[in-house]
């Protein structure tokens, strides 16, 4: 029997995890926590004891430190010749000609409509709405309940939090964060953080 490897931490890992075992009943699948150490660095090594012959991996972690942890993981299992292909929950309605990345999460009841592209990496809560037409680059990070309209760019490792609703034709800037439970109608700028806990929007400027 094919090993389907769930590889991660946090919540996200046994999300992803029993999504997986409801998902291919047909397959092995294991549930693999990576430790971290007291300065966040994970310890690779459980790669080595996985041999991308016999099974594929799926890298479920979540959104902190910009998306870029979960990068990481995905990264290292890229570069040691894992297979790593997307989970879409088997109650989500995804058009037919949606393009999905690897390691691509889609939850369930999340609506992603014709001519999207998600790209690889990316992670799309239960109950989000993507409209016709929108493009959500890498490591994008998109909770629970979530709208968005048709023709919205989302940047690479942005993070869309429950509660926002992004107008249609917007452009969402690479490493913003929309937390604020708000409409957005005008373009998001590159590392642009709406925080809740601030009365305005923060702008991060340099590389």
């Amino acid at each position: 029997m094919k090993s389907r490897w769930i590889v991660g931490g946090g919540d996200q890992l046994g999300l992803a995890y029993y999504a997986w075992k409801q998902a291919r009943q047909d397959e092995d699948v294991q549930k693999i926590e990576v430790p971290q150490g007291a300065d966040y660095e994970f310890d690779l090594s459980v790669f080595d004891q996985l041999n991308p012959e016999t099974g594929d991996i799926f890298i479920a972690f979540d959104e902190r430190f910009g998306n870029f942890k979960r990068m990481e993981l995905f990264r290292a299992a890229l570069a040691r010749g894992f297979s790593l292909g997307p989970l879409i929950s088997a109650s989500a309605d995804v058009a037919q000609d949606v393009v999905v990345g690897k390691n691509v999460f889609i939850g369930p009841q999340a609506v992603i409509g014709h001519g999207c592209k998600i790209e690889y990496n990316s992670v799309i809560h239960a109950g989000a709405h993507v409209g016709a037409n929108s493009h959500l680059r890498a490591s994008v990070w998109v909770e629970p309940g979530v709208q968005i309209g048709a023709r919205v760019e989302v940047g690479a490792h942005a993070i869309i939090r429950t509660g926002a609703i992004v107008h249609s034709n917007i452009k969402v800037g690479k490493g913003a964060e929309l937390g604020w439970p708000q409409l957005y109608s005008t373009d998001v700028t590159d590392k642009t953080v709406y925080d809740i806990r601030y009365d305005e929007p923060i702008y991060v400027y340099g590389s």
